[in-house]
């Protein structure tokens, strides 16, 4: 898990320009998948054991894409003036590394007016932050045009033995749950379809899900998502416990039937789990995965993430190995009723 955690977080892929993570998730689903596919959007498509007709689907889905910057001017003294892709809290954003996708990959450092001739402590205003790479504005001007987009620059960084920080596990960790399901599941047969979906622009407004579940007609999906890992500053409400299992929703955007049968299951196999309350939108694929065509029985699984939509997100890796682990087991559970039922 630690390893495809490293290969998937550290794969570019702004929302909108997910060709890089799509690439590698392909890449890492290959021993598992048949039929990989990009889509128009730019969604991966996958099936474990063939499109079979006259067999029911199940999709597991979790989005490719991350937060990023956009280029939305240049000024003469070559500063990039940018806007957001994705939802900031702008007070992470002042002397930040960032990488650059323009002509070549570059390097820069969103400005930061030091303490000492600040005229006043409040949080900086997008419309006037700019990145500075360092270079002339005869060397921005031909490496870099308005629309390139940015992501931080981070890396990969174990913390103590069992977590990790990285940009994106928002959502490549639930990418990373996805290939270790199905690798415990290798040569298990099933009578249902598996389709996996690798979706695209979750952070702009969940649109690849939506297309991809429309495209495939699942009849039920289990999404996989990030929600708000505890920390001391941090309200106990909306928070969960790292390292104490991922999270079931239960409330209106996910069926009961599916959320009851992960619990069941998390149950009889001594998984441990959480539960999510969330009376309204989860403000994930879910919501418009449930919708599509008639209609989808659908569940959310998430991982408790501290730093959510900054440039380091800490994750507990054991959260991601139950995740998979709970995934592998609904579905071998499922396999043995003979169908896909819920």
């Amino acid at each position: 898990m630690r390893t495809l955690l490293e290969i998937l977080t550290t794969a570019p892929g702004v929302s909108g320009r997910e060709s890089g993570a799509a690439e590698t998730f392909s890449a890492v689903l290959m021993p598992y998948c048949e039929n990989i596919e990009l889509d128009a959007l730019g969604n991966v498509i996958a099936s474990v054991n063939g499109f079979q007709e006259g067999r029911k689907a199940l999709m597991l889905e979790a989005h490719t894409d991350k937060i990023g910057l956009m280029v939305r001017h240049i000024t003469k003294e070559g500063f990039l003036l940018v806007c957001p892709v994705g939802g900031f809290d702008t007070k992470i954003l002042p002397a930040s590394s960032v990488r650059i996708y323009g002509k070549e990959v570059l390097h820069g450092v969103i400005c930061s007016i030091p303490p000492h001739i600040q005229s006043a402590d409040k949080a900086p205003d997008m419309k006037t932050l700019c990145v500075d790479t360092g270079l002339s504005p005869e060397k921005v001007s031909a490496l870099i045009k308005i629309g390139d987009v940015m992501e931080f620059e981070t890396d990969f960084t174990p913390l103590g033995k069992n977590m990790a920080a990285a940009s994106a596990m928002d959502d490549r960790a639930g990418l990373a749950v996805i290939v270790k399901t199905l690798e415990m599941l290798k040569d298990i047969e099933l009578p249902f379809n598996i389709a996996v979906v690798g979706a695209v622009q979750e952070e702009v407004g969940l649109r690849g899900a939506g297309s991809a579940a429309y495209n495939l007609k699942p009849h039920a999906a289990i999404c996989i998502d990030v929600c708000h890992g505890k920390t001391p500053d941090a309200s106990g409400r909306d928070t969960f416990e790292m390292g104490k299992g991922p999270v079931i929703t239960v409330g209106p955007n996910v069926q009961r039937n599916v959320s009851d049968r992960l619990i069941h299951v998390a149950k009889k196999t001594e998984i441990p789990y959480q539960i999510d309350v969330d009376s309204g939108c989860t403000g994930t694929d879910a919501w418009v995965v449930q919708v599509a065509r008639k209609g989808v029985y659908t569940g959310l699984l998430s991982l408790p993430l501290r730093y959510m939509h900054a440039g380091y997100e800490v994750l507990h890796i054991d959260d991601a190995e139950n995740a998979a682990r709970l995934l592998a087991a609904v579905i071998k559970d499922l396999g043995k009723q003979g169908e896909l039922c819920f």
